[in-house]
């Protein structure tokens, strides 16, 4: 069972033009959503959350993790702290896939912390048959862990996921929606 969270301090986000290793994350959960023209893979880890999408012969990996995770440096697109908000918009691969994320981490009070805790802890992964859900195990200090929760909208030709992952020790949230859009026929 996965323990162990970063400081959101050390958080980072990641885009590569290229397929990661299962070997480098400690995951918590995971699911694959295929349609005729793509792949998403979408993972809970340690840190926060990997998605391999994949068209053809183009890969595109999202991660959130910590700075201090050891990721490649090769075909790196975005790499950037995990600070207030950010946005990125891209066409890759030659224009055959349009990208677009919005990554947000946000400090909320204590009571609005716990009631955020409580409505991701109602989703069920056995139920919820467009996302992930993981709840991670206390850090001995508070009587409750982090939660993180994926949510996949599959389309013909794009896909979007919308991520959540708690900071318990900070009242933080990490948020992002990605989205990525086959823009070829």
């Amino acid at each position: 069972m996965l323990s162990a969270r970063p400081k959101i301090t050390d958080l980072s986000f990641h885009l590569f033009a290229r397929s990661l290793h299962p070997e480098l994350f400690n995951q918590g959960a995971s699911r694959t959503f295929e349609r005729e023209n793509y792949t998403l893979k979408a993972h809970i880890t340690t840190d926060g959350h990997w998605l391999s999408f994949e068209h053809n012969h183009c890969v595109l990996s999202e991660v959130s993790s910590s700075s201090h995770h050891p990721l490649p440096t090769g075909e790196t697109i975005i790499s950037q702290p995990v600070e207030g908000r950010c946005q990125n918009d891209q066409l890759l691969f030659d224009g055959k896939i349009h990208y677009r994320c919005e990554v947000e981490f946000e400090t909320v009070a204590a009571k609005t912390f716990v009631t955020i805790q409580q409505q991701l802890g109602k989703q069920n992964q056995n139920v919820e048959t467009n996302g992930l859900v993981y709840r991670f195990e206390s850090n001995g200090r508070l009587s409750f862990g982090a939660i993180s929760y994926v949510n996949v909208q599959s389309f013909i030709n794009h896909v979007q996921v919308r991520a959540f992952h708690t900071f318990p020790d900070t009242c933080g949230v990490l948020k992002s929606e990605s989205t990525f859009r086959i823009v070829e026929s």
